[in-house]
């Protein structure tokens, strides 16, 4: 895949396409954009106003793991690739051209879903933990930062691994890790 004959095919030579997009990386993240649709529907569709901050931070992440790791390159492209500090911009521009993608999300995930790094989506959750007496504020960046850490770890492994049969192993995996870190007691149980 090349600038060249993304132009072609949509019928524009490939200097109209630079104008709009700086390289293929910037124009594969503004693309792949669209394969959030599903995750944000689900999140929408599970996530209510009665939750407490440690409930939406799970379902956040239930739903996240299972769309990233079935698409482990769009994700890891979006959050973790070559051009991801280039997110938060394009992010934002593409929900004010199509602000409907977000409406209906409560205010908290909202606030997530408008961030392009990685690390700020999951910091209203975090802090929200924090007041509610989820988790210490002086573990609070540490427990944040391992989940990311270990979550980008079981995505580049099925990234690089290419073997779908893995998505379940490491979807328990991860959240075994998941609910230690949050302190649950259910962490070890399956």
């Amino acid at each position: 895949m090349s600038i060249k004959k993304i132009a072609e095919k949509a019928g524009y030579n490939s200097a109209t396409i630079y104008n709009y997009f700086e390289n293929l990386e910037v124009l594969i993240l503004y693309a792949s954009i669209n394969y959030l649709k599903d995750y944000l529907n689900d999140l929408k569709n599970e996530i209510t106003t009665d939750m407490k901050a440690i409930e939406v931070y799970e379902t956040v992440y239930r739903i996240f793991t299972k769309h990233s790791f079935e698409k482990p390159e769009i994700f890891h492209t979006l959050f973790f690739g070559k051009y991801s500090y280039k997110l938060e911009n394009i992010i934002k521009k593409y929900y004010e051209i199509f602000p409907d993608e977000i409406e209906g999300h409560i205010d908290l995930t909202k606030a997530m879903l408008i961030q392009g790094n990685i690390y700020d989506r999951d910091l209203p959750i975090i802090n929200k933990m924090v007041k509610e007496g989820s988790i210490k504020e002086e573990e609070a960046k540490s427990i944040m930062e391992t989940i990311i850490r270990v979550h980008q770890s079981y995505l580049s492994d099925l990234l690089y691994k290419n073997n779908d049969s893995l998505i379940e192993e490491y979807t328990q995996g991860f959240f075994k890790i998941f609910k230690f870190l949050l302190k649950k007691e259910d962490a070890w149980q399956q």
